[in-house]
């Protein structure tokens, strides 16, 4: 008993922390994928949460591709030159490490691509749709292209068997073939740097029942993960050209192998150091100098510092690897300009990738790292304008509006937090009123956090009143937090008009800033009568019996009874008539208000009450 229940305990761990990883992984929730992550990935177990975005799983399998396109280029060292025999050898340990490591590392390919497939046909059955089935080819050509095993094939079964002089041309086409996939396996992690470079204020965008929680506001990473991720970019490339390096240094050597054979009559040309074939190995070492170079009978270019090392009869990896990444990363700084190539074509192109590569992530980095300074010092002017002007503003804007103004209080969260997202589009902006906060346009990805915050203050603001105004007093509260919704912020200058006495009454209002004059004429002599109204009061309230008519036209309108005009800058809110009749009449509450408030809406009418609003 006590075992079985220790195993549940496991596999709800497993539930609850391991799902999250395996869906960013493999790019889908898929239950089996779960668990099969959770024996390849145990680190998966440190996330939490079941709905993973798709940025996120973009941005978390770019990690992973790191470590793979890191370990590839490990199949480059395997090759050895015997140079007893003139023949090429393989390093047997290194190669079974390659081998293991390029296996863990297609496992995320291969899940995904079945997964995908798998969601794709389902997607397919369900709308009923052939352009789905289009898609699957589309997403999942890249990660077949990955798994390929071309370099397990052109590295350690075809190279060290050549045999005749027509697999040296043959040779140059694999070497196409291993590029290529280098730049497949490269490509999340293109998408990832493009991602953080683009976005590197937030990465992971906020859901609308979040924004309920005021302790989950918009998460961000740190301003300097794009920049260590653009380094590691320049790290990565030095990595990997060093490793092309050493292996195409090789292939020079057996360039010169054939160029030997070609001359010498009975020359079987072979890198097999087991098959029995002639080899002149006096012969092959005169026509192939390396200690000391001679140019004039066969020229190795920037290839004979790493033949001269004798690192390639080396099984001694780590100095080998740092030797080869050490020239790539001087290279790829000094964009290629110390080099001094042969006139070999396949050489000289290396030369030109090297140097147009350098300059691309030279600019590339220079750029970012420019674009990080701007962004650090525009974070600080906005954080001191924040703690100098924006904090006592803000604390000084609740008090006016009734609302607790300590900073501890939800209210100030949430509206400071609105508040630093505008400055974070607009420096100079200038908190005057609640208008100017809920009137200004953010990005579309903040937008529907602005939006939840203006259905929260109108809610705090006047759903209190609604339940004293004549007409709604016996209204549900869904009823009142949709007319709360489609409130509009106004404002009128000093000396402005809102209301004229014998005009139609177009909308009912309330005044939440400054001072208005309200009066009307008398009728038996026609002198002016001002009226005194109190601080909390409203506006227009005859509007809400026209609106409760599914009939009313615009046309039949109720003639205002007073005029109210502004004595200094004042701020309403104002239900507007078109839309008062829709709220009064609608069926379908989406009609009314915005998909994200009807989603609140219809979440806190059945799980909260007006005080977790």
């Amino acid at each position: 008993m006590a075992e079985s229940s220790r195993f549940r305990k496991i596999v709800d761990l497993i539930k609850q922390r391991a799902i999250p990883i395996l869906g960013v992984v493999f790019g889908t929730r898929n239950p089996i994928a779960f668990v099969l992550l959770a024996i390849f990935f145990p680190s998966g177990f440190r996330l939490v949460g079941n709905d993973i975005p798709d940025d996120v799983a973009d941005f978390i399998f770019g990690i992973s591709a790191i470590i793979s396109v890191f370990l590839d280029p490990l199949f480059m060292y395997v090759p050895l030159i015997n140079e007893d025999t003139k023949c090429v050898m393989l390093d047997y340990r290194l190669k079974i490490a390659a081998i293991v490591f390029r296996l863990f590392g297609d496992i995320k390919y291969v899940f995904r691509i079945y997964f995908r497939i798998k969601r794709g046909l389902q997607e397919s059955r369900r709308r009923q749709e052939s352009h789905s089935l289009m898609k699957i080819p589309m997403s999942v050509a890249n990660d077949m292209v990955c798994i390929l095993p071309i370099p397990q094939v052109v590295i350690l079964i075809f190279l060290p068997k050549m045999r005749d002089l027509r697999s040296l041309k043959i040779m140059k086409f694999l070497n196409s073939l291993i590029l290529l996939q280098f730049l497949s396996r490269f490509y999340p992690i293109f998408k990832m740097c493009m991602r953080v470079n683009k976005d590197m204020v937030g990465l992971f965008k906020k859901k609308t029942k979040d924004m309920l929680d005021d302790k989950k506001l918009p998460i961000r990473i740190p301003k300097w993960f794009g920049i260590a991720v653009n380094i590691h970019g320049y790290i990565l490339a030095s990595h990997v050209l060093g490793a092309f390096w050493y292996f195409f240094s090789i292939q020079r050597v057996i360039d010169c192998w054939g160029y030997a054979c070609r001359i010498e009559v009975g020359c079987e040309f072979s890198t097999s150091c087991v098959e029995n074939t002639y080899r002149n190995i006096t012969h092959i070492k005169n026509l192939c100098p390396i200690n000391p170079p001679n140019a004039m009978v066969f020229d190795f270019g920037i290839f004979i510092y790493a033949l001269q090392s004798g690192m390639q009869g080396s099984t001694n990896f780590p100095k080998k690897f740092l030797q080869c990444f050490s020239w790539g990363l001087r290279n790829l700084s000094s964009f290629a300009s110390n080099l001094n190539s042969s006139t070999y074509g396949w050489e000289n192109l290396f030369v030109v990738v090297i140097s147009i590569s350098g300059l691309i992530l030279f600019m590339y980095l220079l750029g970012h790292t420019q674009t990080y300074m701007q962004e650090t010092d525009r974070r600080e002017s906005i954080k001191r304008k924040m703690e100098m002007i924006i904090k006592p503003k803000i604390q000084s804007l609740l008090s006016e509006y009734g609302f607790p103004n300590s900073s501890g209080t939800m209210e100030y969260r949430r509206i400071k937090e609105v508040v630093k997202l505008i400055l974070e589009k607009d420096e100079d902006f200038v908190v005057e009123n609640m208008f100017s906060i809920l009137s200004f346009n953010l990005p579309d990805e903040r937008q529907d956090y602005k939006e939840f915050l203006g259905f929260w203050i109108k809610c705090k603001l006047f759903l209190g009143k609604l339940k004293k105004v004549d007409g709604l007093k016996y209204k549900d509260e869904k009823m009142l937090k949709i007319i709360c919704a489609i409130l509009e912020p106004m404002i009128y200058m000093e000396g402005s008009y809102i209301i004229r006495e014998g005009e139609p009454l177009d909308m009912m209002f309330f005044v939440t800033r400054g001072n208005v004059l309200t009066y009307k004429t008398k009728t038996n002599n026609g002198t002016i009568e001002l009226i005194e109204k109190e601080e909390d009061s409203w506006y227009g309230e005859e509007l809400l019996t026209w609106a409760e008519r599914s009939s009313s036209k615009l046309s039949t309108l109720p003639i205002s009874t007073v005029t109210v005009k502004s004595h200094n800058k004042v701020e309403v809110f104002a239900l507007k008539a078109l839309k008062a009749l829709k709220a009064l009449n609608a069926l379908n509450l989406h009609d009314v208000v915005s998909k994200l408030v009807a989603e609140i809406i219809e979440m806190e009418s059945g799980q909260y009450t007006s005080s977790n609003i």
